[in-house]
C-alpha cells in the first residue's frame, strides 16, 4: 500500500512542471489565425486585417512588375497593380478563418 501512495505522489510531482501558466475558464475561447494563439476575437481579426494589407502590396507590386515584363505602358502597370492590388487582398484576407 505505501509503494501505491509513493508512486502517486511522485506522478503528481512530475505532471505539475507540464501544466499550463495560466488556464482557459470555462467560458473563455482561445482564437487561432496563422499558427498564433490570441486571447479574444479583436485580435485574431486585427492580425487578419494585416494580413490583407500586406496581401495587397504585394499583389500590386506583383501586377504592375508583370505588366512591365510583358512589355506595358504606365497605364497599363497602374491596371495590374490594381488588379493585383485587389486579388492579394483578398487572398490575405482568405487564407485563413478567425
Amino acid at each position: 500500500m505505501r509503494k501505491a501512495g509513493y508512486l502517486a505522489i511522485a506522478s503528481l510531482v512530475l505532471l505539475i512542471p507540464a501544466l499550463p501558466v495560466e488556464a482557459k475558464g470555462k467560458g473563455q475561447e482561445q482564437w487561432v489565425y496563422n499558427g498564433r494563439v490570441y486571447d479574444n476575437h479583436g485580435q485574431c481579426v486585427k492580425a487578419k486585417n494585416a494580413d490583407k494589407k500586406k496581401g495587397a502590396v504585394v499583389g500590386a507590386v506583383g501586377g504592375a512588375a508583370t505588366v512591365a515584363i510583358l512589355g506595358g505602358n504606365v497605364g497599363e502597370a497602374a491596371l495590374g497593380a490594381g488588379v493585383g492590388a485587389a486579388a492579394g487582398a483578398i487572398i490575405g484576407k482568405n487564407a485563413r478563418k478567425c
